[in-house]
């Protein structure tokens, strides 16, 4: 037979394996009936291999340790933060507090320098009508000084004034003519014991062929030449 027969022989014909025999040198395991539980073998097939080694005490100790830190520096953290939020809140709420009680102390100097402003002003009103009491309380009539001197002078025959001064303090001088010293005596007397006067002095007296010159120096009391 060729080679062409020999293929076509191969391929339609199936060669039969014979049997084996058991080897009677080999001794023969008894297989095992027992089956293995469908869920064992579930969750073996499920869990798989484990590639990776379980980690030692020292490990454990170390990946606890390192876990505790990382909560402690996180717990840190949140502290600060915590700290900072509040000193910013404070300095705020402070800041605000401060800025409320400036504006009350502005409002209330305000007020204090409005009062104090009027009670300046009211001083001086004050003062002013004082000052004006006074003024008037010292404050005399020339026009009824002089009146009354004259009046004096007319009462007594003869005699003439040249010149009549007052000063502030009512104090007065007085210089004239009488036609003789008898006359310049009453006119003396009068002026002693009127209640309008103070004090009287004669300071000069002089005669001559009209007759004598004189001249007074007194004090008035000024209730009595007020002004009304």
């Amino acid at each position: 037979m060729n080679n062409q027969e020999t293929q076509k022989v191969n391929n339609n014909q199936t060669l039969a394996t014979p049997p084996q025999q058991p080897n009677p040198f080999l001794k023969q395991v008894p297989t095992s009936k027992t089956a293995i539980p469908t869920e064992i073998v579930n969750s073996q097939v499920e869990e798989g291999v484990n590639l990776i080694p379980s980690m030692t005490k020292e490990e454990k100790v170390h990946v606890r340790k390192k876990n505790t830190l990382n909560i402690g520096s996180v717990l840190s953290i949140i502290i600060l933060v915590s700290i900072a939020i509040g000193i910013v809140s404070f300095n705020i709420i402070s800041k605000a507090q401060l800025n409320s009680k400036k504006a009350s102390l502005s409002r209330i100097e305000k007020s204090v320098n409005l009062g104090i402003d009027k009670i300046s002003s009211n001083n001086a009103i004050l003062s002013r009508v004082k000052l004006y009491q006074q003024v008037k309380e010292d404050s005399f009539s020339h026009k009824k000084i002089v009146e009354f001197l004259n009046s004096m002078a007319q009462r007594v025959q003869g005699v003439s004034y040249r010149s009549i001064t007052i000063s502030e303090d009512l104090s007065f001088e007085l210089s004239g003519k009488s036609p003789d010293l008898e006359q310049l005596s009453r006119l003396w007397y009068l002026l002693g014991v009127n209640e309008n006067i103070q004090t009287v002095n004669l300071g000069s007296v002089s005669k001559n062929e009209e007759g004598a010159t004189f001249s007074f120096e007194g004090k008035l009391i000024l209730e009595n030449f007020k002004n009304e």
